[in-house]
């Protein structure tokens, strides 16, 4: 199974560092549903908790950059990864011969605390200021009482000295370090930790813990390179450092857009897996007939690809019902005959996106079953269509429409199996009406092969024929997309400003492609 792994700041939180409804709501049924998922952060689980609580992580959980892989429920630690005896004295000694104020995190009898110099609170004060009320917090009168307990971590705020810092703090004396701007204001941090902990260490300690085979990991700032470096996809996302971008393997949305749950949704439920899951639903609910599902089956499966939550189905908007609405508008399905969308595309495009969803059978399949033993008697060879003739044709019934902003069509192109099941033990001629009404004919949808989505201008200069001439007719036009009944592409095209008429050869008009 593939662990996926996020930083929380900058990545999975938003700017105001909250967690979105559609992240949890999408988050959380993906872990219901077996996946696994869980954080790697900076942050202590404390810190940690109160903003990802809504969230029903079940795998160990990193904090303190690595330091520690937690039992997110609890925050009991299950591996530590702490400085040696020998690396903290230095660690120590370094830090008061050079005159730094750091912020020291320790266990005092079983509790965390974090100590601070009091004769040094101004170098730490904006710290503390924004964590008022924190029982960790712990004065401390000189360097021996500040590093006593046991010390997993330090943290130096807005220093001048990084240099210095990083001469010292290196792998050969123990240590590993990040420094950083932090993600909400421009305080900096040079966090100190020991050279064994880490990110990309303790997501690895995660993933051997659960056995897990793949890992994918998602970051935005420079303490989680390391983490993407290690995974077998690294996903920066896109309001990430520049340096941690170059390092990626993937760049996705930003933080603001839900980009962590969205991708790990989208791989999750692929379009093969989710339309797949889409159909199981809708044929669970329409009943076969004598004749056929055909139409009410495609229409139900891509309602609910589309709009998979029952709540977002059926929608009474004004006067009309919409087939489905959620976070990307208005969807109609039709199946066919969209002139009949004209009054609610009236009704609805002055004040939402409308997406106009159009199945088009590309490959049709047709397989025999004896109703009685359940066999399949035949099963012939799939029949492909390449021309989109037809869903031409209804898109020119609603041409009016074609400009208006706030529409999108979506031609989806289905591989379809047509299921005959009859009785007896002579396989049927279904080209006799007598004997198809003796059948249950059902046309299910299987895969969808493409989405072709018209929403802007330049996505129907992309539906031009290659090797057209500056000048031609409209069977140039169709001589040239490689079809013979292209004409109602070009009208369309045409309607929607891709095409002019400039003239006339012979009896022929003529056009040429605009000028974008």
């Amino acid at each position: 199974m593939t662990l996926y792994v996020t930083d929380l700041d900058g990545t999975l939180l938003k700017n105001d560092a909250s967690v979105s409804e559609y992240t949890v709501k999408t988050l959380n049924s993906l872990i219901e549903n077996g996946v696994l998922f869980t954080y790697a952060t900076a942050r202590s689980f404390s810190s940690a908790l109160p903003l990802i609580k809504r969230l029903n992580i079940e795998c160990p959980a990193v904090t303190f950059n690595g330091v520690f892989v937690i039992n997110p429920g609890t925050g009991e630690r299950v591996i530590e990864n702490v400085f040696t005896k020998k690396a903290l004295i230095n660690a120590k000694n370094f830090l008061r011969d050079n005159d730094f104020a750091p912020l020291v995190y320790s266990y005092i009898d079983g509790k965390e605390r974090v100590s601070y110099l009091v004769e040094k609170i101004d170098c730490v004060r904006s710290y503390l200021n924004q964590r008022k009320g924190d029982k960790r917090f712990r004065e401390a009168k000189d360097f021996d009482e500040l590093f006593e307990g046991n010390v997993f971590y330090i943290t130096i705020l807005n220093t001048e000295k990084a240099e210095t810092l990083d001469k010292f703090f290196t792998r050969e004396n123990g240590f590993a370090h990040n420094f950083q701007s932090d993600t909400y204001d421009n305080t900096t941090w040079y966090e100190i930790y020991d050279k064994n902990a880490g990110k990309a260490s303790a997501a690895l300690q995660v993933k051997a813990l659960l056995g897990a085979d793949k890992m994918i990991c998602f970051g935005d700032n420079k303490n989680d390179i390391s983490m993407l470096q290690s995974a077998d996809l690294g996903v920066a996302v896109q309001n990430a450092f520049d340096e941690l971008k170059k390092c990626a393997d993937l760049i996705i949305e930003d933080n603001e857009s839900d980009a962590v749950a969205r991708f790990i949704e989208r791989r999750e439920t692929d379009t093969t897996n989710r339309f797949a899951n889409a159909v199981d639903k809708a044929r669970t609910r329409i009943k076969s007939t004598v004749g056929t599902q055909n139409e009410k089956l495609i229409h139900a499966a891509l309602k609910n690809y589309y709009a998979p939550f029952s709540d977002e189905q059926e929608v009474k908007i004004g006067n009309f019902y919409a087939d489905a609405v959620s976070e990307n508008g208005i969807f109609e399905i039709q199946t066919k005959q969209l002139y009949r969308l004209r009054e609610k595309l009236s009704a609805f495009l002055g004040s939402a996106r409308v997406n106009v969803v159009h199945p088009f059978i590309c490959e049709s399949k047709t397989v025999y079953i004896n109703a009685d033993s359940g066999e399949v008697t035949l099963s012939e060879k799939p029949r492909k269509i390449s021309s989109l003739r037809t869903a031409f044709e209804e898109l020119y019934s609603i041409r009016d429409f074609l400009k208006n902003d706030n529409l999108r069509i979506v031609i989806v192109k289905l591989k379809a199996v047509k299921e005959i099941y009859y009785s007896g033990e002579k396989i049927p001629d279904i080209r006799s009406k007598s004997a198809r009404k003796k059948c249950v004919i059902s046309k299910i949808p299987t895969e969808i092969v493409e989405e072709i989505i018209l929403e802007n201008i330049d996505d129907y200069f992309r539906l031009l024929p290659e090797n057209l001439p500056e000048n031609f007719t409209k069977k140039e036009f169709c001589k040239a997309a490689r079809e013979a009944e292209s004409s109602m592409r070009l009208e369309v095209l045409r309607e929607r400003g891709v095409l002019e008429k400039i003239g006339k050869r012979g009896k022929a008009f003529v056009y040429t492609v605009t000028r974008r």
